[in-house]
């Protein structure tokens, strides 16, 4: 079957590889110039399940509206985003509700633990190399009740396999030694040690090249315009380069899905909420952590990933707007210097690459998957913060829907109309 899919993130990549493993004729094209260049490019680099909660926990109302104008909170509104958040920002608000949270929060695990479990096939049987981790992730804390606050929420884990300890002082610092000039200003942590790390633009390219080993085909520097639906199908896609038809069409452009489904009369109901991070080389020093380390409080992470640090997070709803602020990145540089304030001597500002990108985030924090009210449009985005953690069971999904085969977990609560 011929196949085109739109977005060549992490997200479509993988598909691509998934697809033309089962047979298709796949092409994967991209406005960018190369794979991975949007929101997979610089992001915090983890495969975490035990960060399957969603963002819309009970209370967050009351978190966003006590977030405008603050550059320096972990969540950020922007006035000029409120028009586009209207009815999507209604149903974000109604999934915060504590059942539909805890009913959410299971689904994503049951994505991201499957999801990993294929990451693992693929690192085992694919020759890759994307400075991947496997020692786990570290959520700290500065009080107590924060801390059990999350060691509670974790219970909901366990029906997963997920596994969590949680730490205090020396037991801490034994798990992470990186932490011990800081150790005495933290209440403890949670180490859940099946998450996982890596590069996730050096992996979005490394499975690029799996997908044209298979015979997938990826076009660069092409803009899709519209899709063209007569009578319930796609009949083409229009773009800067004229009008390509396929039997099926996949959206897997991130943020940008949401415009592009609206062209074809279908609604995702997807908004972007922008993260931030700083690339910091190590310039020489050794003392960095072992594993991601997550300022839960602060909604940002450290990650070490090969020969630099990535510290990425915060959450900004500010349209699609791809800008750096200041005040933002300042959040991620004064996040590095208050962890490790020994790596001063090793810090060059000038080598640092600041980066911006636009998280797509449904209303409920699980990705869409699948078929559309249009025959032959098939939706895989919405993944929010967990693209990467989600992305290789979001493309054997999609290929056995695809397929007419029976996913190895039930799609239906991943259907766009859910």
């Amino acid at each position: 079957m011929k196949i085109i899919i739109i977005g060549a993130g992490v997200i479509g990549a993988t598909s691509a590889y998934y697809l033309s493993k089962a047979g298709h004729d796949v092409t994967v094209f991209d406005r960018q110039d190369a794979p991975g260049l949007e929101t997979s490019f610089a992001n915090a680099g983890m495969l975490t399940p035990s960060m399957s909660d969603p963002w819309n926990s009970p209370g967050i109302i009351k978190t966003l509206i006590g977030t405008i104008g603050d550059p320096h909170s972990s969540f950020l509104l922007r006035l000029k985003a409120l028009p586009s958040l209207v009815g999507w920002g209604l149903s974000f608000l109604y999934n915060s509700r504590e059942k539909l949270y805890l009913r959410n929060l299971h689904r994503s695990a049951d994505m991201a633990c499957y999801s990993l479990k294929l990451m693992n096939d693929i690192r085992e049987n694919l020759n890759l190399n994307y400075d991947q981790i496997t020692t786990g992730s570290l959520k700290i804390f500065r009080d107590q009740t924060s801390l059990e606050k999350l060691a509670k929420l974790s219970e909901n884990l366990k029906p997963h396999d997920m596994r969590f300890e949680v730490l205090y002082g020396d037991d801490l610092v034994k798990v992470e030694p990186s932490l011990a000039p800081i150790i005495d200003e933290l209440a403890g942590g949670v180490y859940f040690p099946d998450d996982q790390a890596g590069n996730a633009y050096k992996f979005t390219c490394e499975i690029e090249s799996e997908a044209k080993k298979l015979g997938a085909k990826f076009r660069y520097g092409v803009q899709v315009e519209k899709l063209i639906e007569r009578h319930g199908k796609i009949v083409a896609m229009r773009t800067n380069e004229g009008d390509i038809t396929s039997d099926k069409f996949i959206i897997s452009a991130g943020s940008y899905s949401t415009p592009l489904a609206k062209t074809a009369g279908v609604n995702i109901p997807v908004r972007p909420a922008k993260g931030y991070s700083i690339t910091v080389p190590l310039n020489g020093w050794n003392h960095g952590p072992r594993m991601p380390i997550i300022d839960d409080d602060f909604h940002a992470a450290i990650s070490p990933l090969g020969d630099v640090l990535r510290i990425a997070g915060t959450a900004e709803f500010a349209g699609l707007d791809q800008s750096l602020t200041d005040d933002r990145l300042q959040n991620m540089y004064d996040l590095l210097e208050e962890f490790y304030p020994e790596f001063k001597p090793y810090f060059d500002r000038d080598k640092v690459i600041e980066w911006a990108g636009l998280r797509p985030l449904s209303v409920d924090g699980s990705p869409y998957i699948g078929e559309t009210k249009v025959s032959n449009l098939l939706v895989n985005t919405g993944h929010g913060p967990l693209g990467w953690t989600m992305a290789a069971g979001s493309a054997k999904m999609l290929s056995d829907i695809i397929d007419g085969k029976e996913p190895d977990i039930n799609p239906t609560p991943f259907r766009l109309y859910r």
